[in-house]
């Protein structure tokens, strides 16, 4: 519905779109930057009509330019104070689909925890100009940090799409969106009126620039659902325009424009300004990344999801740590009365976030820029895990002897709210015996003995060995030392509880031999050894669960034991040119594609027991080694990838792990994993931040399309195919391309990763071929419909990239104490939370940042119905309370209570909500 005045206003919104690092380094970028807010410093200094500025949505810029002008400080944030400049509502403008859900939320918290050191609040918009496609729970987040708008163009059709809409989440919350124009993005302003008077050195001509700005309303009046515009005055690490007061009073006073206003405005003045006008806009629903039908600049860019894999590997190997470690046990720590790291942790999340901008987690900027990423990786996870070191010992130095009998504890810890109840495999270190130690164990010479916290002795395999390694040793005011410990791989039957651990003791008992010539046994230890197989025959296994057998060519078949349902020739490999870059994966005109089908494996135990399997295989895939000098072919000569997997089967274990490793000698090329899951469906699911969104396998007819559609679609680690009786689910860690082929056998492909040279705006590097061996973890998950539901197998999924960690401390060693000593009266097995409905899942749990004494912890409901779930922790809740994702009250969030020491929350579909707790005394 349309409601129009007499008079057309055009609100110009100044500012420049500032990627930190791009097709330059962040320094010479920030030189840029430097440059430009002093020039918009000295211009609204002196002359007061060029009124306002929106630094991007970001907070980080400021930060970036006062490293270099601190003298400056008072003055801008004077201009941030008066609202002339504009800040946040983000940290840094990042992806929506390469980051988790909880790295969005940290990202937008600090944006605006930033916002407000500065003396103001952060722009209330969902300003996401660039970003290559939008998530289905994006409306959802910006709603939880009171934004109802988003400020968008890529991931929309491009042709009918108007440019006022309402976009709804996955679970029905609703946000306006502002969709910009897609050929001249975030700058129609600046390059329908300022661009062309660039080779004219700026010398603006009146009678042109009317004509243009006539053009430039004829343009926007066909999207337009009302009589207010908006202006972008700006474009990608631009400066600013000093004469624009005069330009726009230009506009206004030539009789020609008579009946349209144009004025300096902030994006919130407009925005206010459009709420009051728009109704029955045009409604879209769920994840937007739609290939770009029309506009030089409206495309999404998919295939930046599997450009310089290792940092996307890298980048959840932070968040995990951060997430699912150091933060849950800071807050279990913190219970138990030891101090909440929060600057530390705080910091490690900077360094992580400051890698989140899209151009640099994309993997799409020249070498310099991704070398640097590294660093800033390294950084994050050093803090984290010297963290989660420190909560981990603490916890591991308190735990009472009671009913632990030996000298070496093992502790064995889960970060997750379920419990770990099957085959626990984990690493245990033993101080390494120079008279034989662990190759006793190998030889015969002696056993190992676990037990449980009750003393009964346990089951155990040892599946691996590692000798004569050096653990560091620091005791509390001492010097460091090293001791030399074997490491063991141990496996065994087990419970970990949720949100906790349990302890074992570990010991080697030496069965003793008699001197030479001495026949009587002083004393007798049986020995204890665990026997058995999973093997069929030399290529088959079987854990009860699951039968898995390896073909001549490397692909495996896997079998559902209970179902009977066969999943054949999984884990083909399928290689094909590329001579695109970080953006695109492109095609030579002669694209030779090659499969591992023919190849030759070879097939070796690696481990086999009773408790865990382990086959390796091996095979040398020969492809082109690069491409032809003109792009157009691949070369005659082959390289020869060297491709090891290893895949691992746990007793009773319905999940088949497997570790890929290989060695890349092949240029410009891109490596996929294909699945082919033999189901009868139409339909996959593929997991995004906080959802698991349901997708048509039959691509859009995309032929008239400037964007290619090329079929590969974000994920984050869980894709799920099933038909009415059978299912195939597959996880991943660090992998995010995936595509579904229209063929019979409904084939997922994985898109292990990209080797390319192309680099914007450079002559090329060499970084993007990643010369280098690669390791990818996944497994495979079949099952029978009617037996797992969808969010069991987000819950797998989330066991399966979180894991367990474990410690080995012997009783007398005290290494991590603090100044506040304490008695060691922790149980021997300890739960610290407990949910009672899979369907809601943790996603946070920390300190609360407006309450010292209380605990945040955040859920979201993975299902597609309302569910109910009742919140437990080892000790009485005193009360809990439903905060936005900004830590506010939220008054009218009724489904909350607490009783009997518990809180029960009622959750709608896909609903992602924050409870603060506090505990009584």
């Amino acid at each position: 519905m349309t409601n129009r005045s007499s008079v057309k206003t055009v609100y110009v919104v100044s500012h420049t779109h500032w990627d930190r690092e791009w097709y330059q380094d962040y320094q010479g970028f920030r030189t840029r930057l430097v440059y430009m807010i002093d020039e918009l410093l000295d211009t609204m200094e002196a002359n007061p009509d060029y009124r306002y500025f929106l630094m991007d949505g970001q907070t980080i810029v400021i930060d970036d330019y006062l490293e270099i002008r601190p003298e400056r400080r008072e003055q801008l944030t004077r201009y941030i104070r008066e609202s002339r400049i504009g800040v946040g509502p983000w940290y840094v403008m990042p992806d929506e689909f390469l980051v988790s859900g909880e790295s969005l939320i940290r990202n937008l918290q600090t944006g605006f925890r930033e916002s407000r050191k500065l003396g103001t609040e952060p722009v209330k918009s969902g300003y996401v100009t660039d970003i290559f496609g939008h998530n289905s729970q994006f409306p959802q987040l910006l709603r939880g940090f009171g934004i109802d708008n988003a400020v968008l163009f890529r991931g929309f059709h491009g042709d009918s799409d108007p440019a006022e809409m309402e976009w709804e989440g996955a679970d029905g919350s609703r946000v306006l969106g502002l969709k910009l124009d897609e050929d001249r993005a975030y700058g129609d302003f600046y390059f329908f009126l300022r661009w062309p008077f660039v080779d004219r050195e700026f010398r603006y001509e009146e009678p042109e620039l009317i004509e243009r700005a006539k053009s430039m309303l004829a343009y926007k009046n066909k999207r337009a659902t009302t009589d207010i515009m908006m202006g972008m005055d700006g474009v990608d690490h631009i400066e600013i325009e000093p004469r624009l007061p005069w330009m726009l009073q230009t506009l206004n006073e030539a009789e020609s424009l008579e009946g349209v206003k144009f004025m300096h405005a902030t994006l919130e003045q407009y925005l206010e300004a459009l709420r009051g006008k728009v109704s029955n806009l045009k409604l879209y629903q769920g994840e937007q990344r739609t290939n770009g039908y029309n506009g030089i600049n409206n495309w999404v860019l998919v295939n930046v999801l599997s450009s310089r894999i290792h940092l996307k590997q890298r980048n959840q190997q932070c968040e995990l740590l951060l997430e699912k470690w150091a933060e849950p046990w800071a807050v279990f720590a913190m219970l138990e009365g030891r101090a909440y790291p929060r600057v530390f942790l705080e910091k490690a999340w900077q360094f992580l976030l400051q890698n989140h901008p899209h151009d640099s987690i994309c993997g799409c900027s020249i070498d310099q820029v991704h070398q640097d990423m590294m660093y800033r990786f390294d950084q994050s996870r050093l803090i984290a895990q010297q963290m989660n070191h420190e909560q981990l010992h603490y916890f591991a130095n308190h735990i009472g002897p009671s009913g632990l009998v030996g000298s070496d504890i093992l502790v064995v810890y889960n970060p997750l709210q379920d419990a770990e109840d099957g085959i626990i495999v984990v690493e245990a270190e033993l101080l390494h015996d120079s008279n034989g130690g662990l190759k006793s164990i190998v030889l015969g010479g002696s056993f190992l003995q676990l037990r449980d916290a009750n003393g009964q002795l346990l089951d155990c395999q040892v599946v691996e060995i590692a000798r004569n390694k050096v653990r560091r040793v620091r005791k509390y005011r001492d010097i460091p030392s090293g001791e030399t410990v074997d490491r063991l791989k141990l496996a065994f039957k087990g419970n970990i509880p949720s949100c906790g651990y349990a302890a074992f003791t570990i010991e080697k008992v030496v069965i003793p031999v008699p001197a030479l010539g001495e026949y009587g046994m002083t004393s007798l230890v049986q020995p204890r050894r665990l026997l058995g197989t999973m093997k069929v025959n030399e290529t088959t296994w079987n854990n009860g669960r699951i039968e898995m057998r390896v073909n001549e060519n490397g692909t495996i078949r896997v079998t559902d034991v209970h179902s009977g349902k066969v999943h054949e020739g999984l884990l083909l490999f399928e290689d094909a040119a590329d001579i695109g870059e970080g953006w695109n994966y492109v095609a030579p005109a002669n694209n030779a594609i090659f499969h591992s089908a023919g190849c030759r494996a070879v097939i070796s135990t690696v481990t086999d027991g009773p408790l865990v399997s382990i086959a390796c295989v091996e095979i040398a895939f020969m492809v082109p080694a690069g491409i032809t000098h003109d792009d157009t072919s691949r070369r005659e000569d082959k390289a020869g990838l060297a491709i090891r997997t290893y895949l691992e089967l746990r007793k009773d274990d319905p999940v088949l792990r497997c570790k890929t490793i290989v060695n890349n000698t092949a240029r410009n090329h891109r490596l996929k994993l294909l699945f082919p899951s033999g189901l009868q469906t139409d339909h996959y699911y593929a997991s995004t931040p906080f959802d698991l969104v349901k997708r048509s396998i039959k691509q859009i007819d995309a032929a008239a399309h400037l964007e290619t559609a090329r079929g590969d679609a974000p994920y984050n680690g869980l894709v799920v195919l099933r038909d009415a009786a059978a299912g195939l689910a597959l996880y991943s860690k660090g992998l995010y391309e995936m595509a579904m082929k229209e063929d019979e056998a409904r084939t997922a492909a994985l898109t292990l990763y990209r080797s390319t040279d192309k680099e914007v705006l450079s002559d090329g590097g060499d970084g993007g071929q990643l010369l280098r061996e690669m390791t990818f973890e996944y497994a495979i998950r079949p099952f029978e419909v009617r037996a797992v539901a969808l969010p069991a197998l987000w819950s797998e999924r989330e066991q399966f990239a979180a894991g367990l960690q474990s410690l080995t401390v012997r009783r007398d060693d005290i290494r991590y104490e603090s100044l506040q000593q304490r008695e060691r009266n922790l149980p021997a097995v300890h739960s610290y939370v407990q949910v009672d409905n899979g369907s809601v899942r943790i996603s946070a749990l920390q300190q609360a940042e407006r309450q010292a004494n209380g605990i945040n912890i955040r859920l979201f409901n993975a299902s597609e119905n309302a569910e109910t779930a009742v919140v437990r922790f080892d000790r009485p809740i005193e009360s809990a309370e439903a905060v936005s994702l900004d830590e506010q009250p939220l008054a009218d969030f009724a489904e909350l209570h607490v009783k009997n020491g518990a809180a029960t929350i009622v959750l709608g579909a896909k609903r992602i909500q924050t409870i603060r707790l506090t505990f009584g005394s």
